[in-house]
């Protein structure tokens, strides 16, 4: 088959953070749905992005800034990529790409930490070079930009349509399992009782699950790390001697690790039952046979949502915002919560239908 022309899904660091990984897979099903005989290939993303860097010094001086050479009819980035430092990264190849008439999409795209200060930069910054297409995955997003190009829509995280893209494999383990994936702040402590009374006040957190009362509270050390910043948090990690549970209430306690590289060893495999990859696939059966995921990582849940398992969300990150899109998940960081699966299939449709009908404008 004749190709009609040529997409660059801009990807990559994947090992310092796996989430990038399930909505860089989930935005190239919804690119093959919408873009008929095109040929869609991943590209790396810009060097800058790498864990710890000083993104408001742009890429790195020496970089070659190989994305500027692209020979495309279009680019897509996806993410939280419009941040305070978007412009710093980006703008010397889409001046490069445009020239050439690369046209721009942003698909699942999204503030970082939604401040006035990124809305004003990326709004000028976007004014300057005009997407083609921008698809947001929260409402917020899409309010903040909705008027900046034609075609605008008020989507989804690319990594709803994980599901789309890879069947996974099944696991038989010796019981049923719950996934625990806690990286900023260290995984919490948890009562359980089948009586709402025996769960103590001072618990963090308390919810229902399955006829069982779940308290839970974080390590007052571990959190004084976590709360100081990132690379503090992994520091803490290093403190924690506790001897965590390998099953509560007759669930196994699988323990996924996001952050791969850098491969922090001691943090990963600090607690039994971990699991750690460098590439997405795994992630994805381990979701999507868990009972319940309790994860302060954004993409645990959406991936576990989108193969239909409860879960539930432990961070104050504006960028759990894109869980907004759903009434039903409104609840998300105060008990587990479901995704109804013809309410995701029919969001998903809706915004298929409205990347096919822009492009159809070619």
């Amino acid at each position: 088959m004749n190709t009609k022309g040529t997409v660059a899904l801009v990807s990559g660091f994947w090992g310092q953070n796996i989430g990038n990984a399930f909505f860089n897979i989930g935005g190239k099903k919804i690119l093959e749905e919408i873009f008929g005989n095109y040929k869609i290939e991943f590209i790396q993303d810009q060097p800058g992005y790498r864990t710890f860097n000083d993104q408001s010094k742009g890429n790195p001086k020496n970089d070659v800034g190989l994305l500027k050479y692209l020979k495309t009819d279009f680019i897509v980035l996806q993410g939280p990529m419009l941040t305070i430092n978007f412009r710093k990264l980006w703008e010397e190849t889409f001046k490069e790409l445009t020239k050439r008439g690369t046209k721009i999409i942003l698909l699942g795209a999204a503030m970082f930490k939604h401040t006035d200060e990124e809305k004003k930069a990326n709004r000028e910054f976007l004014k300057l070079y005009k997407p083609f297409i921008l698809s947001t995955r929260d409402p917020q997003t899409y309010e903040a930009f909705k008027d900046i190009c034609e075609f605008t829509y008020n989507g989804l995280d690319s990594a709803f349509f994980v599901p789309d893209a890879y069947k996974p494999f099944e696991l038989v383990t010796e019981r049923p399992y719950i996934t625990l994936n806690f990286d900023r702040w260290a995984e919490p402590n948890i009562f359980t009782s089948r009586n709402r009374e025996d769960i103590p006040e001072k618990a963090d957190k308390s919810f229902e699950y399955k006829g069982i009362s779940w308290g839970l509270k974080h390590s007052r050390l571990q959190k004084f790390f976590s709360d100081l910043g990132k690379w503090q948090a992994y520091f803490g990690h290093e403190l924690d001697f506790r001897n965590l549970p390998t099953e509560i209430e007759g669930y196994k306690i699988i323990r996924p690790e996001h952050r791969f590289n850098p491969h922090i060893t001691r943090k990963i495999y600090r607690h039994k039952n971990a699991v750690a990859s460098d590439e997405p696939f795994t992630y994805f059966t381990v979701y999507a046979n868990t009972q319940l995921t309790l994860a302060d990582r954004v993409h645990a849940c959406v991936a576990t949502l989108a193969y239909g398992k409860p879960a539930m969300l432990f961070t104050p990150s504006p960028r759990s915002r894109l869980f907004d899109r759903f009434e039903c998940l409104s609840e998300i960081k105060n008990k587990p919560v479901q995704l109804d699966a013809r309410v995701l299939e029919k969001e998903k449709a809706d915004q298929i239908k409205f990347l096919k009908e822009a492009i159809s404008t070619i």
